[in-house]
């Protein structure tokens, strides 16, 4: 079955979910996050405030201590939300399996912690690797090519003095001007980077779900698992993921309802509401309309992928070449 259909897979997910409590779960998760973010934001606007009122050296220290605070407030939320929607990954794994999810299993990314946090910081270090790799590539080959001839008479100019170049960096005009210098590089590093890692993300695509179905396996050998599951099938999940585009345009439409203030700004039309009561308003549209959507759509769009995964499993590796599956590292044994 290796030429499964994407439409009668999307429609088998919309049918799994029906007698079953998912949008009420889905509420129950959107809403935890919309609310942690929401306090999240307004504490740090409160701080911002705090550290607004104290000047010079007498309030050094408390400038110190809120700013920290500021800085933990976002490193918090920002490591806990992919292990929270993590558990939103299981639930969805259950109703494509035709189970019942319940409350308890919003909580199953924190029960994966370790396996977890390994495979987002390998898959990071993975991305980052690639990233640099392109920006080198495609130093090369701007250096090597008529684009950078605006960069080189500009080094001409300054006679190779690193001074000189510093000096134009600190002026605005020199640093328009080297900034657009350097556009057809960014360019070249930019579809370096399309090309690179939109495959490779794609290979380890299933990672988290074999995380999620297999307690003891840890993040190199889920990675292994995705690679092997997506050889082959890449094109697949791509399609899957073009035919659900509704769901991204309105996640979309939603972060720009976000910065509609800036953009609104930008075009020179005048809101009745400035500075922060805009951005207030624009931001809590933005929370409103993100848990709609998610509350709404998220069950059968993760129950889409869910069975997609199931199918890729059912299937086995593409045929071909055996994958060699690597194993577990020590401090990923259960």
């Amino acid at each position: 079955m290796e030429n499964w259909n994407i439409r009668l897979l999307i429609q088998d997910a919309r049918q799994k979910l029906v007698g079953r409590d998912a949008h009420r779960l889905a509420a129950l998760h959107t809403g935890v996050t919309v609310a942690a973010a929401l306090a999240v934001t307004l504490l740090q606007y409160a701080l911002a405030l705090g550290i607004g009122k104290t000047s010079g050296l007498s309030g050094l220290g408390t400038r110190s201590i809120l700013e920290t605070i500021q800085s933990v407030l976002q490193f918090a939320n920002s490591v806990l939300l992919p292990f929270w929607s993590l558990g939103f990954l299981y639930a969805a794994m259950q109703w494509a399996g035709g189970r019942d999810a319940r409350k308890e299993d919003l909580l199953t990314g924190f029960r994966r912690f370790g396996p977890y946090l390994r495979l987002l910081l390998l898959r990071m270090l993975i991305v980052i690797a690639a990233m640099v790799v392109c920006g080198n590539i495609a130093a090369v080959v701007y250096m090597m090519t008529p684009a950078s001839s605006a960069l080189m008479e500009m080094a001409t100019t300054a006679g190779g003095d690193a001074n000189a170049l510093a000096q134009m960096l600190t002026q605005t005009d020199g640093k328009q001007a080297i900034l657009q210098s350097m556009i057809p590089m960014l360019v070249i590093w930019g579809v370096l980077c399309c090309a690179l890692l939109l495959p490779l993300l794609y290979r380890f695509r299933l990672a988290e779900y074999a995380i999620l179905e297999r307690p003891g396996t840890g993040a190199l050998a889920a990675m292994g698992i995705s690679t092997a599951l997506t050889r082959r099938r890449c094109l697949k999940l791509l399609g899957l993921d073009l035919r659900l585009w509704w769901y991204y345009a309105l996640k979309g439409l939603c972060m720009a309802v976000c910065y509609a203030d800036l953009i609104l700004e930008a075009m020179g039309v005048s809101l009745p509401v400035t500075g922060d009561g805009a951005a207030l308003i624009t931001y809590l549209l933005y929370l409103a309309g993100l848990f709609a959507v998610e509350t709404l759509f998220r069950p059968q769009v993760e129950t889409a992928y869910a069975d997609a995964y199931a199918a890729m499993t059912a299937m086995g590796p593409a045929p071909g070449k055996t994958p060699t599956l690597p194993k577990n590292v020590p401090w990923d044994e259960p």
